[in-house]
């Protein structure tokens, strides 16, 4: 691709042929050497900015996998092949994650045969799988008259997964309740509580406290205390995702927000003994997910769809019409919803009929208003709350403010 000419050099050029149009009316020494000198500094200009470019070579380093609302590294190599210096160029690369979807990189000046690693750095403010392939290389004359831009096709892939919460501990069981065992005695079991349950061999990843010294040195083997488990036999997580309850902001809605608390309680989970069963609409094929194991074997699968997971045309009432006889009684049940009506009142009603605990989470677009450069984002009116019977399951309103752990530590 040739070098074009900027904003500048059009201003440039139209002044050259100014020139050369008195040059030709009035020949003159003065009016011949204005209009040699314009021409000599465009036609410079052009040959600087069109060599610019020539002889660097950028590559792709190794891409890892982000988080929403953390920082990415995205590795560049820029190197220049030739024995000449060469002036400070500009990467492009179209990102949909980073913000504004592109990422502009300055590239300092490079010396003959230097290689120059670059970190770019971005914010990812979007999950899912991205497929990287074109980065543009922007050069031109020192002038600023012209532009050259090189294309790189450098193929790549990241995957940002929903940003998670850390959370110290939630409650996953009444005060007193026990898990029955045969005989309908309470039976303990191993997982993160605090009471001693037993020892077993070390498997990768176990925290090096929790070692257990005499019965590593009676076994000739690293042995591990496990805890009796402070956790119910299974935990059901209901996501809504129905399309025209989706907030208009495209990044920071009230679906993405469900998507995250999804995520923080299965990464909590994962190190907890119990039972997973997610239940969703995925936008993406039209049908109900069921996923359904055990929490810590569970969890890349379920962090790999809520990923990539998107709106569809499945209300929340319909979700619940097709699940509720797949959810098990005593379950404990987070229901994440968009929106509230009485026919998902009914359905949740009747599984805390059947002994299931029901977490009732509701976020209203409303309350999740579009993120404006020049106004505060303010939730201006709060929803107008119909009365329940008392002992009637209670959502818990959700906005953008709010701070996910303390509404699911409590």
């Amino acid at each position: 691709m040739i070098a074009l000419p900027t904003a500048r050099g059009w201003l440039i050029l139209a002044m050259t042929f100014g020139a050369v149009s008195v040059a030709l009316v009035n020949v003159g020494l003065a009016t011949a050497l204005a209009a040699s000198a314009f021409a000599a500094f465009w036609l410079a200009s052009f040959v600087m900015a069109q060599c610019s470019v020539y002889g660097i070579r950028v590559t792709r380093g190794g891409n890892g996998d982000g988080v929403c609302g953390s920082e990415l590294i995205l590795p560049l190599t820029v190197t220049n092949r030739t024995i000449l210096f060469r002036q400070a160029t500009v990467l492009t690369e179209l990102c949909e994650f980073a913000p504004g979807g592109v990422l502009h990189t300055a590239v300092p000046p490079l010396s003959p045969r230097e290689a120059l690693s670059i970190e770019r750095a971005v914010k990812a403010e979007k999950r899912g799988c991205f497929d990287l392939n074109v980065v543009r290389l922007s050069g031109g004359d020192p002038a600023g008259l012209f532009r050259r831009t090189r294309t790189f096709r450098l193929p790549g892939e990241v995957v940002i997964y929903p940003h998670v919460v850390h959370l110290e501990s939630i409650q996953l069981h009444p005060a007193g309740a026990h898990t029955p065992g045969t005989d309908g005695r309470p039976l303990g079991r191993s997982g993160q509580g605090q009471e001693f349950f037993g020892l077993r061999p070390y498997r990768p990843g176990d925290e090096i406290r929790f070692i257990h010294w005499r019965g590593t040195a009676a076994k000739q083997r690293l042995m591990i205390r496990e805890f009796e488990a402070n956790t119910v036999d299974q935990v059901v997580i209901l996501l809504d995702t129905y399309a025209p309850l989706v907030g208009n902001d495209p990044r920071e809605n009230n679906l993405e927000y469900l998507v995250s608390m999804a995520s923080s309680l299965a990464a909590f989970l994962k190190d907890v003994s119990c039972r997973v069963l997610f239940l969703a609409a995925d936008g993406r094929t039209g049908e109900l997910v069921r996923l359904f194991g055990d929490s810590a074997g569970l969890y890349p699968r379920l962090r790999r769809l809520l990923t990539v997971i998107e709106p569809g045309e499945i209300s929340f009432t319909s979700l619940l019409q097709e699940t509720a006889e797949e959810i098990p009684s005593g379950s404990l049940v987070y229901a994440l919803c968009l929106n509230e009506d009485a026919s998902s009142l009914e359905l949740l009603e009747l599984l805390f009929d059947c002994n299931c605990r029901i977490h009732w989470f509701l976020a209203p677009k409303e309350n999740f208003p579009p993120i404006q450069a020049d106004e505060p984002r303010i939730v201006y009116e709060r929803r107008r709350r119909r009365e329940l019977p008392p002992g009637a399951v209670r959502p818990r309103e959700l906005f953008f403010s709010t701070r996910m752990e303390e509404v699911l530590e409590k």
